[in-house]
């Protein structure tokens, strides 16, 4: 079972988040930024970090940047939900070293198959090293 951190400030996101990550992975679920970086300094390691890019304390985009500039998170893949469809920060998200960057709202069967791609092929990678 892979543990999934979900950053989300939206409640109903949350609880649509928590139900089909659930089924198959360890699901995590902080409400902004700085709790999560909080957590994750707190020395837990997600194999995989969902986020939000408008959250409070700390958005998705300076959450980034840390995880970026970070030795030990910088191999955590990052995908981004956004509502916001800005081509500028899709780059941004892209050169700060998000896998992926899904469109809300977005279909759970499709999200399900991207999350799935990307630990999958994590797990190649971890295993070739």
């Amino acid at each position: 079972m892979k543990r999934i951190l979900v950053i989300e400030d939206d409640m109903p996101l949350c609880w649509l988040l928590q139900k089909i990550l659930s089924r198959k992975h360890d699901v995590t679920i902080m409400r902004n930024g700085m709790d999560a970086w909080s957590w994750l300094t707190d020395g837990n390691v997600p194999d995989l970090i969902i986020s939000d890019l408008r959250m409070p304390s700390l958005d998705g985009i300076e959450l980034l940047e840390f995880i970026s500039n970070s030795g030990i998170f910088r191999h955590v893949p990052v995908l981004i939900l956004s509502g916001d469809d800005d081509p500028v920060k899709k780059i941004q998200c892209k050169e700060l070293g998000a896998v992926n960057f899904i469109l809300k709202p977005f279909e759970p069967q499709l999200f399900m198959a991207e999350v799935e791609r990307v630990l999958s092929r994590t797990e190649e990678i971890v295993g070739h090293k």
